[in-house]
């Protein structure tokens, strides 16, 4: 769910009624506001806009959209590929990019391989209603912030995440808690370590004077927090030297890194269910619209046409059917895997692209011209002509398909 804004006062008041929505909101979902990449990419400011000031004077270039983020979300990796949140630290307590430094770092990412496609930018001071200057902000705002910041924990664990490392980002609460959640993925069982698999979507920038020994920051980060547990992330995140400030939310924040485990586990098992529902519901439909064909085909003695309406109904619920098996069973190997489901369809992705790309595995030919050895003359995905005699369309040898996850990972 996607909602854009249009322009002038009508954006503005569409803002505002979402937050008024967001301050009531319940169940399993959570809406955010996130920034077009694009906008980011082009902006010439020296530094990124508070919320409010894009909400209200920034509506013609529509820079802010709406995105309902729920746990199913978070454990398909639905929006990894194209949705980035930023870690960073405040720099200043009113300004957390006051020399435009981590705007650039953004800025080069989104316009680096890594980041080319993602579509939409979470960073908190842009997309959350700031206080700035102290007291200014709406009840309406304070309770929209309030609510987005209790779910924040499903951006960092469902998105690529951008690190903006600099020397003191390593001595804060949310900076550390939200490395350690960039470094974890979802399984069945709870959290494990992304790092060194094929689920790392992580990507650290140093920034400031910690660029200057960019290789020791960022190990020292990732060897801090890529291996611990939930248990063990509470632990240290628990110590007074990790500071924060307000520290309301360190203690809102942290009984949620106990529960974690066991809400990836319900969302994983939401999903299981709701994938069987989906089939045995596409299973039912295909067997009322065969039956209502075959008794048209009783009745009038005779064999439905292609473009009969019971006829083109029986296809369409049988291709149901085929998606609602095809989800299913995408889910159980995403599973079996140990892979985000959005993970391995980027994979599969690569693969495609890279059979298509591998020398000599197709010659167009418009007819046959006699045996060539290694190949078989056919029609295939690439048009008629001779394939290698091996793989099939799509297929790539084990090791090139492992070098293709890896690949698409950035690993």
């Amino acid at each position: 769910h996607i909602p854009r804004w249009g322009c002038g006062l009508n954006a503005k008041e569409a803002a505002m009624e979402t937050l008024s929505k967001l301050s009531l909101q319940g169940g399993d979902t959570c809406t955010f506001f996130m920034l077009e990449a694009k906008f980011v990419r082009t902006f010439r400011g020296k530094s990124l806009p508070f919320f409010q000031e894009l909400r209200d004077k920034f509506t013609a270039k529509e820079p802010l959209v709406e995105v309902a983020l729920d746990y199913a979300d978070v454990v398909k990796g639905t929006h990894i590929e194209t949705t980035l949140a930023v870690s960073h630290r405040w720099m200043q307590p009113d300004d957390p990019d006051p020399d435009g430094e981590q705007l650039k770092a953004l800025k080069g990412f989104l316009n680096s391989p890594a980041g080319k496609k993602i579509e939409r930018v979470w960073i908190d001071s842009a997309c959350m209603p700031q206080d700035q200057p102290k007291g200014s902000r709406s009840a309406e705002d304070a309770a929209a912030f309030k609510r987005m910041l209790k779910e924040v924990n499903r951006l960092y664990l469902g998105t690529t995440v951008l690190i903006l490392l600099d020397m003191s980002y390593v001595s804060r609460f949310w900076t550390q808690f939200e490395s350690w959640l960039s470094m974890q993925f979802a399984t069945p069982s709870g959290l494990k370590s992304a790092v060194g698999t094929k689920n790392e979507r992580h990507h650290i920038v140093c920034i400031q004077n910690a660029a200057a020994q960019a290789e020791s920051f960022t190990k020292l980060l990732v060897d801090q927090w890529a291996k611990k547990t939930p248990d063990e992330a509470h632990a240290f995140l628990s110590k007074p030297d990790v500071t924060v400030t307000n520290q309301g939310d360190k203690d809102g924040q942290l009984p949620k890194i106990k529960a974690l485990d066991a809400t990836v586990q319900g969302a994983f098992g939401d999903i299981s269910r709701s994938l069987e529902d989906e089939l045995a519901a596409s299973e039912a439909a295909a067997a009322r619209a065969e039956a209502e064909l075959a008794a048209w085909e009783t009745e009038n003695d005779a064999k439905a046409g292609e473009k009969n309406q019971l006829k083109v109904a029986a296809r369409q619920v049988a291709s149901a059917v085929a998606a609602a098996r095809k989800a299913k069973e995408e889910h159980a190997q995403a599973i079996s895997s140990s892979v985000v489901p959005a993970m391995m369809r980027r994979a599969e992705a690569v693969l495609a692209e890279g059979s298509r790309g591998l020398p000599g595995r197709f010659e167009p030919a418009s007819a046959f011209a006699g045996a060539r050895p290694g190949y078989v003359f056919r029609a295939g995905d690439q048009g008629v002509g001779y394939y290698a005699d091996g793989p099939s369309d799509g297929q790539i040898p084990r090791g090139r398909w492992l070098w293709c996850i890896f690949a698409s990972s950035g690993i």
